[in-house]
């Protein structure tokens, strides 16, 4: 199991709050996360997660790279972009603000669509990891045009065989579409998937015997990694549903090491 302070949270938004980044830091010394990898969302969903007294303005990929260049060594960046709304350039953007991956969400087509290729060129020439919404959204957004569909796992699958050094987590390991997320991961060494949500969303329709029987091969501890994605007031409860999890698995210290911070770490290029 992974140490104090050697936690990493891969999957975290910036809610829209009055002193958000001041109580998630203090949070997280208390957990023990080192690094928090953050997501501004701007004008989309704006209200995500939201419990207290909204700042004004959402945060977004600006505001975001600001906090990083605050925190950097307690904070990272994925930098938001919508294939279909934001083209390759937008990933030029992203990599001046200093963010350090990509977080894709809400495509007018389906991810794995010829017209988003340059923006996946671009990511693979930038060396981002890439972090892409999976399965069914929610809460219902009018005029915003969602199409879960297109969010499928199986839409990566283009992206596996064009562009193999292209790395994607497959977030929520898909919500509804858990075992095309999994062996997508098993099958191709670039698919990485995390297991985030709240402690009574997606996961508690799985026992951890499900779990065990999904990531069955013997590295799949490799192929997993901690994120949280819920308010920070939610985030201890959700790290300790990981770490039930995975000791119910039969997971060992070291496996547990590379899903709680080991596997981020490789990714991200941080050493240990």
């Amino acid at each position: 199991m992974a140490r104090p302070n050697e936690v990493w949270d891969v999957h975290h938004h910036w809610v829209n709050e009055v002193g958000y980044i001041d109580r998630l830091l203090l949070e997280m010394d208390r957990l023990g996360i080192e690094r928090t990898v953050l997501i501004a969302m701007g004008d989309f969903a704006p209200g995500l997660f939201v419990q207290g007294k909204p700042t004004g303005p959402p945060p977004d990929n600006a505001s975001l790279s600001q906090a990083v260049q605050e925190h950097p060594d307690r904070l990272m960046g994925w930098g938001f972009l919508r294939p279909g709304h934001h083209d390759g350039d937008a990933v030029e953007r992203i990599v001046d603000l200093g963010l350090q991956g990509l977080k894709f969400h809400a495509p007018a087509a389906p991810y794995g669509d010829p017209d988003y290729f340059p923006i996946y060129e671009r990511a693979v020439a930038h060396n981002l990891p890439c972090l892409f919404h999976t399965g069914i959204f929610s809460p219902a957004m009018p005029g915003y045009g969602i199409r879960s569909e297109y969010c499928r796992p199986i839409h990566l699958e283009p992206l596996v065989h064009e562009f193999p050094d292209l790395q994607m987590i497959c977030a929520h390991l898909g919500v509804c579409w858990n075992e095309e997320a999994a062996t997508l991961c098993r099958l191709f060494p670039n698919v990485y998937a995390d297991l985030s949500g709240r402690v009574d969303g997606w996961r508690k329709r799985r026992s951890s015997s499900w779990f065990g029987e999904i990531f069955y091969w013997p590295d799949a501890c490799r192929k997993i990694l901690f994120g949280s994605d819920v308010h920070l007031d939610e985030v201890g409860d959700t790290l300790d549903d990981h770490r039930r999890l995975l000791g119910e698995m039969g997971w060992d210290g070291d496996q547990q090491e590379a899903v709680f911070s080991g596997n981020a770490r490789r990714m991200f290029g941080v050493g240990d």
